[in-house]
């Protein structure tokens, strides 16, 4: 389903171009995106592809991903904040700039400084149109709630991507995938004692999916 929607914007792109050159208006839009799902399901990964595809197309010329978080934007005290945001921002410059868990950014406390932070992203996105593609990620519910509390979030983020957890065959596969890119072979029957672990894992809302795969595979290199 991921696929589908990167091969419905490289459409896009495709169309824009050809309107483009024989003329025609093309109108504004908003590249932003927000990307929903559980830690370990190929956000970044994607992020990152998207950056290679619209540097090739010429949307963005670098396209190359800065990743980001809570921590990489907002400071401790007053006045630090915005030129920390600020330089986060620079740098993704001509790219994409990648927030991850962004909802952290709306806490309720008075003395917080995360609406500073968004408010700095925000002009910066305005001033910068065609230099910089914002990606925001976290948990389906948790962003939505955070688009839909801030006018000016709601209005430039009009994208987003769902990206569904991994069934325990798919990540048996990843984990396969992963040992042959380092040369190790597993053994045939091993599904029959992973997927129960698997299952176990998945009733846990914040388990890495994928991520667990590449921890896993680590362990037992170890042992």
């Amino acid at each position: 389903s991921v696929k589908d929607e990167v091969n419905k914007l490289m459409s896009g792109l495709e169309v824009e171009r050809m309107r483009r050159e024989q003329g025609l208006a093309v109108a504004p839009i908003s590249r932003h995106m927000v990307f929903t799902g559980p830690p370990g399901v190929g956000k970044t990964e994607v992020a990152r592809a998207l950056g290679e595809i619209y540097r090739s197309l010429h949307v963005l010329r670098k396209g190359h991903l800065v990743e980001t978080d809570r921590a990489g934007l907002v400071a401790g005290y007053v006045g630090q904040t915005a030129p920390k945001t600020l330089d986060k921002c620079k740098e993704a410059l001509d790219g994409i700039l990648f927030i991850d868990e962004a909802y952290s950014l709306a806490r309720s406390s008075g003395n917080d400084f995360g609406q500073e932070a968004i408010d700095t992203l925000l002009k910066f996105m305005e001033d910068n149109r065609d230099r910089i593609v914002v990606i925001v990620a976290g948990y389906p519910n948790e962003m939505q709630r955070f688009i839909n509390a801030n006018p000016g979030l709601s209005s430039r983020f009009t994208k987003t991507i769902a990206f569904p957890p991994y069934a325990a065959g798919e990540l048996a596969a990843i984990l396969r995938v992963m040992a042959k890119q380092q040369n190790f072979v597993l053994p045939d029957d091993l599904e029959s004692s992973l997927d129960p672990w698997i299952k176990v894992g998945m009733r846990d809302k914040s388990w890495g999916q994928a991520r667990e795969m590449r921890t896993l595979l680590a362990r037992a290199l170890e042992q």
